[in-house]
């Protein structure tokens, strides 16, 4: 039960949201590279160096990073009140 009337979840607990997000991304982005690497390898693979798996695994990290912070960054109460004024609230401010 949130126990903060009218304050969005995420606001409330937003270190909650951050991780949530970062599963999702998570469970989104791991299947790809597990159909996407053998399918780019056995295209590409004489043409890439050896090393671009890492180099991969390094890009999707980063941007797990970025997902993570832009995540916990839209939490804030004052983006959250941004947002509602722009129309892209949560629309507990109406409840």
């Amino acid at each position: 039960m949130n126990t903060h009337k009218g304050l969005p979840t995420q606001v409330a607990h937003p270190w909650k949201a951050t991780l949530r997000t970062v599963v999702a991304y998570v469970v989104a982005v791991v299947p790809v590279l597990l159909v996407a690497i053998p399918v780019v390898q056995d295209e590409l693979g004489p043409y890439l160096p050896d090393a671009w798996v890492a180099w991969l695994g390094g890009v999707v990290a980063v941007l797990g990073a970025i997902v993570a912070a832009a995540t916990r960054i839209m939490a804030l109460e004052a983006v959250q009140d941004l947002l509602a004024r722009i129309g892209l609230g949560t629309g507990v401010e109406k409840e």
